[in-house]
């Protein structure tokens, strides 16, 4: 980051990493492009990538584009344990006082003693840094609990809950972030793990990550910008959201315009059809439909993000 100073940084998960090859955008743009995309990541992460990467890097790109789904941005707890933690702690997160603010002790307290404990004991003692011998002795215990009406040994029940639980087996409804294991397939829309998300927007800063983001981006004179992306349509190719997820919408762009940010969303556009998606909202690697998706992004997206990344380019279209 240093080394290419980057004017246009985009960051997200496999949202981003499978619809957008910086290099291709960087032709499109005229500018130098780079991504920060990690399958998984969610909004404790981008703010950790905008802080620990972008910010202490000193590249100052012009502009950020942020991918995201429906109800991210102000989601803070998704997807922060597990698989994320490393990275969480390789980035220093718990010891932010951005972190500490929006997973203030008030709600894990609510969860009881034991959510305090946890709290107060997984920086200590990370996933990466426990013993793999102890982990499997703990693993192999529960396997043998839990094998009930079979004579199965641990490694057998192993075995079993690996390929149980295996991606082939997973609901193809789902905004899975990882592979691309199936095929589309006409299904009704889901909105997944989001019903299980905020239906209405805050906009406090111990309600998630998003105050603490446009903060950083004006005290380091960067441009934000939030693109939404279309998640997997219905077999009409409309992708229909919830009229709690409209009204969140709403309240979203309307708030991040008022803060100065750029504001894009796909959700409507009708050639995103349902051909072009594979497993979740993940679009197809087929090159086709990967240029056929980087030209209609740059399309939307042009005429918004080009006076940010080129000022003395007059950009007269209007703003989609």
């Amino acid at each position: 980051m240093k080394q290419q100073k980057p004017v246009w940084v985009l960051i997200g998960n496999s949202m981003l990493n499978t619809r957008i090859d910086p290099a291709q955008l960087a032709t499109l743009s005229g500018v130098p492009t780079k991504k920060i995309g990690k399958g998984g990541s969610q909004s404790a992460l981008w703010f950790l990538f905008l802080k620990k990467i972008i910010v202490e890097s000193g590249a100052r790109p012009a502009l950020v584009t942020i991918f995201f789904r429906d109800t991210d941005l102000t989601w803070p707890e998704i997807r922060m344990s597990g698989m994320n933690e490393p990275l969480v702690k390789e980035l220093d997160g718990h010891a932010q006082p951005e972190w500490k603010q929006v997973f203030e002790e008030a709600k894990v307290l609510e969860s009881g003693a034991l959510g305090w404990i946890k709290h107060h004991l997984s920086p200590l003692f990370a996933p990466d840094e426990l013993n793999a011998t102890m982990r499997r002795q703990i693993q192999n215990r529960a396997f043998r609990a839990t094998r009930l009406g079979t004579e199965a040994a641990g490694s057998e029940r192993r075995m079993e809950l690996n390929q149980r639980f295996g991606l082939e087996h997973l609901r193809r409804d789902l905004g899975s972030d990882f592979g691309e294991a199936s095929s589309s397939t006409a299904i009704a829309s889901d909105p997944g793990v989001y019903e299980d998300g905020p239906m209405t927007f805050d906009v406090s800063p111990e309600a998630s990550f998003l105050p603490h983001m446009l903060k950083l981006a004006k005290e380091h004179g960067m441009v934000l910008h939030f693109h939404r992306i279309k998640r997997k349509p219905d077999a009409d190719h409309l992708r229909r959201d919830l009229p709690a997820i409209s009204s969140y919408m709403e309240a979203l762009a309307i708030h991040l315009k008022e803060q100065g940010c750029l504001f894009t969303d796909e959700t409507n556009d009708p050639s995103l059809v349902l051909d072009m998606y594979v497993d979740g909202d993940h679009i197809s690697s087929q090159d086709e439909i990967q240029k056929q998706y980087l030209a209609n992004f740059w399309a939307r997206v042009s005429p918004v993000v080009t006076p940010i990344l080129k000022p003395s380019v007059n950009a007269s279209s209007p703003a989609p």
